[in-house]
């Protein structure tokens, strides 16, 4: 028996088998996806402890990672931004070069900030927020509240707003 036939006799198994195996691939990937962006996961790397810890400490604590460090435009940005960002901890964790006081760069502060008032939406429609006018942000949410979720200093877990 050739391959031609092999396929043609055995078409739905095969079929099956794919469907299943296409499953598993997708559940795997998702409860991955789900893992790397956690606390748990991000905590592991040894420049991330005293985030992971600070974090755990904040009134943000119950979030993932990736709920205010990743863009939520659409899946193709976050998946993009995701893989690129994981490279560039995973080369900084491997180099060992990462600076004792992780600071957030421009796109990061930006993403951060989108996240803020993505979440607080509803509240923020209360708030002065206006470009231009004496004690205005802008809305900058982390020119004020820089030190919610990773405190101020990293002694700190942020300030507790319940």
């Amino acid at each position: 028996m050739d391959f031609k036939q092999l396929i043609q006799k055995h078409t739905l198994a095969c079929l099956a088998g794919g469907f299943v195996l296409g499953i598993a691939v997708c559940g795997f990937s998702a409860a991955m996806m789900s893992f790397s962006g956690s606390p748990e996961f991000c905590g592991t790397c040894h420049a991330m402890k005293t985030e992971a810890w600070t974090f755990a400490e904040s009134t943000h604590s119950k979030l993932e990672c990736t709920d205010c460090h990743l863009p939520h435009d659409n899946m193709a940005i976050y998946l993009m931004e995701k893989g690129r960002t994981g490279m560039v901890d995973t080369y900084h964790e491997v180099m060992r070069d990462y600076p004792a006081h992780i600071k957030l760069s421009a796109d990061a502060k930006k993403t951060v900030n989108a996240n803020c008032l993505r979440c607080h939406e509803n509240t923020m429609k209360n708030v002065h927020a206006q470009v231009g006018v004496d004690l205005d942000t802008g809305a900058d949410c982390l020119k004020c509240h820089s030190s919610i979720a990773h405190g101020a200093n990293h002694l700190e877990g942020g300030i507790k707003v319940e």
